[in-house]
């Protein structure tokens, strides 16, 4: 979808309301790195929450998930 869009277009404010209510206005480039970014965010939660209970996580970053593909 992204891909058939020009460079203009993802420069387009797109707008939304978070979880409290709050609305916002951001550039769907900005909103397309958050979504890759935001899943950084989760599997380091993850691996903590693996940590702190004595175990070992695996290895989350993109390159062994396409490696193993």
């Amino acid at each position: 979808m992204l891909e058939k869009r020009s460079a203009n277009a993802l420069d387009q404010p797109v707008a939304y309301t978070n979880s409290t209510g709050t609305r916002f206005e951001t550039p769907l480039r900005d909103c397309r790195r958050d979504v890759v970014n935001h899943g950084t965010h989760h599997r380091a939660q993850i691996a903590l929450v693996l940590r702190e209970a004595d175990g070992a996580p695996p290895p989350t970053d993109y390159i062994f998930f396409v490696r193993d593909a």
